[in-house]
């Protein structure tokens, strides 16, 4: 799966929820991720930093999540490795929504493979059922 063939990924599974829901936020979201990637990088596979930032964005502008504190993960090592990605880093990995490769390791350029991502949103959805599908 590439990056926009992700974006549409989560963009779908929300909509097929949501088919009452104002357009509003998604276009928000849609817009904020197209910002974070060129045209030629929408066609490159999902790493973990690429997967992080797009999943915190849509629990930050659609599901209206706020931050939790980070716990476990400032012991990540390479947390720090991408500034623009710590905090999108840190909040899918203390929600669980997307594991480390070790006890102190996140693997942020480490490829996701199609099914880690829709595990990915599943988890997201599962954590925030609440959340998510009785907006």
């Amino acid at each position: 799966m590439n990056i926009e063939a992700f974006i549409d990924y989560i963009i779908s599974e929300y909509e097929m929820a949501h088919s009452d829901k104002n357009d509003i936020d998604i276009d928000h979201f849609w817009k904020e991720v197209m910002s974070y990637f060129s045209e030629d990088m929408l066609g490159s596979p999902v790493n973990k930093k690429s997967a992080a930032r797009i999943l915190y964005a849509f629990s930050r502008i659609v599901l209206k999540l706020p931050n939790l504190d980070w716990i476990r993960s400032k012991k990540l090592r390479d947390i720090y490795e991408c500034r623009v990605c710590a905090e999108a880093i840190a909040q899918m990995y203390e929600r669980g929504i997307i594991d480390g490769v070790g006890p102190c390791i996140f693997g942020i350029n480490d490829t996701m493979k199609a099914e880690e991502l829709r595990m990915a949103v599943e988890k997201m959805v599962q954590k925030n059922t609440n959340i998510i599908w009785s907006l």
